[in-house]
């Protein structure tokens, strides 16, 4: 009867043991020691952040700690390319030694500082004596912070003109038309075209150009002010 009660424990004791191994490890062999929770990670510096077009920006990391492991080593993936617009996800991810597993992502957002004057205008056109008014779109260019595109200057069919927006962009903050020659308008010849201008309002998004343009033959200088329709 000793011998039978001994044997019955014996197996007992041995169930116990292989159950508490079998516990200690994962599906895949690893050790996990219970341990099911993975490492907080901490972004330094906003989650989501702005950048001017064309500036240095640095990643400032992260940093991820684990409740049994401690400090454990951030993995960040992605990028951003400064010299373009647009909005650049940066994943980190972090890993304890049971291979708990944290990701966190950073958003970086590229914009042109003169963004906002993109849009539609009306167009009042004052050269050499003659007035009229047409309609006329900005872009914002993708690549040159400060720089903006009109469309349609003079109500020329493929006239694209470079605007600069100096440094800060507020009322009466100076715009520049560098020299530029298009081949554009009607008739198709080659247009040379320069001048100055200043923003007369930031909420109503309005400014003027001073211009002149010389096509070989004539030279017209002129006035155009822009109203952005809402």
């Amino acid at each position: 009867m000793k011998t039978k009660t001994f044997i019955i424990l014996l197996l007992i004791s041995l169930s116990t043991f292989f159950v508490a191994c079998e516990d200690e490890n994962d599906n895949n062999g690893n050790t996990t020691n219970g341990d099911t929770t993975p490492p907080i990670i901490y972004l330094n510096g906003a989650s989501d952040t702005s950048i001017a077009l064309n500036t240095q920006w640095m990643d400032p990391g992260a940093t991820a700690i684990d409740d049994v492991d401690g400090v454990v080593p951030v993995t960040v993936t992605g990028n951003v390319n400064k010299d373009l617009v647009g909005n650049y996800t940066l994943t980190y991810k972090a890993s304890d030694s049971n291979g708990n597993t944290s990701i966190k992502t950073r958003i970086v957002r590229v914009k042109n500082e003169a963004d906002t004057w993109a849009g539609t205008y009306t167009v009042t056109d004052n050269a050499s004596g003659n007035t009229y008014t047409y309609t006329d779109n900005i872009s914002i260019s993708q690549t040159k912070n400060k720089y903006a595109n009109v469309n349609k200057f003079r109500n020329y069919t493929n006239c694209t003109l470079e605007l600069y927006f100096t440094e800060p962009i507020t009322v009466n903050t100076s715009i520049i038309i560098n020299s530029q020659s298009i081949t554009c308008g009607d008739p198709y010849i080659s247009r040379t075209f320069f001048g100055t201008g200043q923003i007369t309002s930031i909420t109503e998004h309005t400014f003027e150009l001073f211009f002149n343009e010389n096509d070989g033959t004539n030279t017209i200088t002129g006035v155009e002010n822009y109203q952005k329709n809402n």
